[in-house]
């Protein structure tokens, strides 16, 4: 299989060296420094731009950065064979991605949306990938060739990068309120005993926790509006003042608090209609 590997920064760099000893690999990068070395470390020829040489790949991994990915994605589909396929492993928007996929269509090129879900400097080639799209299976069977362990989902472009950014809202959220919390607790000379009242979250699980919290909002959210005040948390405050509001004009059915789709089911049916949609 013949592959063309955009961008020669981190990813790139590190996919094109796994790739290089079971693909027939070139490189691309605007900077000539970047992908002349590359490309003498792994005998791979190079270019320094987008150009017909896309016509002869059967694969284009897209490695460029999240504000120039739908700009790479159109030029390379429309210099590629119908049948090749994009594998964008950008950190562009999902509105992006769905975009370039359409694009890549209208060329009959096939576009696979790529969500990296760890860091690379730390775990390498096994850092997990998530992949949506229609050849997202095919694709994620050549990943897993070079040692790279990826999952394809159902699901449309667009989706795998929608699915890691929602995991940083909860992963980068839990992360502010760590540091918040402990370093109260620092001060205080509590830190070590803030650990042992964490200990049941550890007992029943991560995701667990987070249905239990999810589906039990619906009732208790004013009881635990109170304790948020107490805590001074003001943006945490912001959302059980929201469901306490709708608890008292829209209650949910009973039983709601009993299953956690149920919950959120109710819970988005509060949330304000999106702006430019009353009346519609």
């Amino acid at each position: 299989m013949k592959l063309a590997v955009l961008g020669c920064g981190e990813v790139g760099r590190l996919v094109a060296r796994a790739a290089a000893g079971r693909f027939d690999v070139a490189l691309c990068d605007t900077f000539p420094s970047a992908a002349a070395v590359l490309g003498a470390e792994l005998g791979a020829p190079w270019h320094t731009e987008i150009g017909d040489w896309l016509g002869e790949v059967d694969r284009v991994w897209a490695c460029v950065t999240g504000d120039t990915a739908l700009v790479a994605a159109s030029a390379a589909a429309a210099r590629m064979r119908p049948g090749a396929v994009y594998v964008d492993l950008t950190t562009a928007s999902p509105d992006d991605k769905r975009d370039a996929a359409e694009t890549a269509a209208g060329y009959g090129v096939g576009y696979v949306d790529v969500a990296i879900m760890g860091t690379v400097a730390l775990t390498g080639i096994r850092t997990p990938l998530l992949l949506a799209g229609s050849d997202a299976t095919t694709v994620a069977e050549e990943f897993a060739a070079v040692g790279a362990p990826a999952r394809a989902m159902v699901g449309a472009a667009g989706d795998a990068i929608a699915l890691k950014l929602l995991r940083t809202v909860i992963t980068k959220g839990v992360e502010a309120l760590a540091v918040e919390a402990f370093v109260a607790a620092e001060r205080r000379g509590v830190r070590a005993e803030l650990r042992r009242i964490l200990a049941d979250i550890d007992e029943q699980g991560f995701s667990p926790f987070l249905d239990a919290v999810v589906r039990t909002h619906v009732v208790h959210a004013e009881r635990r509006m109170h304790e948020v005040d107490r805590a001074v948390l003001r943006g945490v405050h912001g959302r059980f003042e929201q469901t306490v509001l709708a608890l008292r004009h829209l209650p949910p059915e009973p039983g709601t608090s009993d299953d956690v789709d149920r919950a959120i089911v109710w819970l988005h049916g509060t949330l304000p209609a999106p702006a430019g949609t009353a009346g519609h």
